[in-house]
């Protein structure tokens, strides 16, 4: 039953993640992730590895929806919840680009927060 609840804690975790992406509201991220997480992932685009903390790179959420916000869909899939540690897969597919994110959580004081992300992704052709 505990690891039931735990399950259902990293959900309600994702779902705010979710509709933190949706708003882009950077102050409901910070709800779920911590400002002082790591975020990396290898960029095609630049030819190198990109790492930054989970601050600077919720700093691109800018408060209003992204105007093809109703093209973007995402969806996430928990993959592992043991103890006060959790793994998730976040599928991105949005007009220019697809890609995945792995999520790491942990629960701290109470609560399950994002300590990690490690995504991978890449530029989608144009539509004609």
């Amino acid at each position: 039953m505990a690891q039931s609840n735990e399950h259902a804690a990293v959900d309600r975790a994702m779902q705010k993640m979710m509709r933190a992406f949706e708003t882009e509201d950077r102050d409901l991220m910070f709800e779920v992730l911590r400002k002082d997480g790591t975020v990396l992932g290898y960029s095609p685009g630049r030819g190198s590895v990109v790492t930054e903390t989970t601050e600077a790179w919720a700093q691109g959420f800018t408060g209003k929806p992204a105007d093809d916000e109703d093209q973007r869909h995402r969806r996430y899939e928990i993959l592992d919840v043991t103890g006060d540690a959790a793994a998730v897969k976040v599928m991105l597919d949005y007009p220019g680009w697809i890609g995945v994110d792995y999520l790491a959580l942990s629960k701290i004081d109470g609560q399950w927060m994002i300590v990690s992300k490690s995504w991978s992704g890449r530029a989608k052709p144009k539509a004609r």
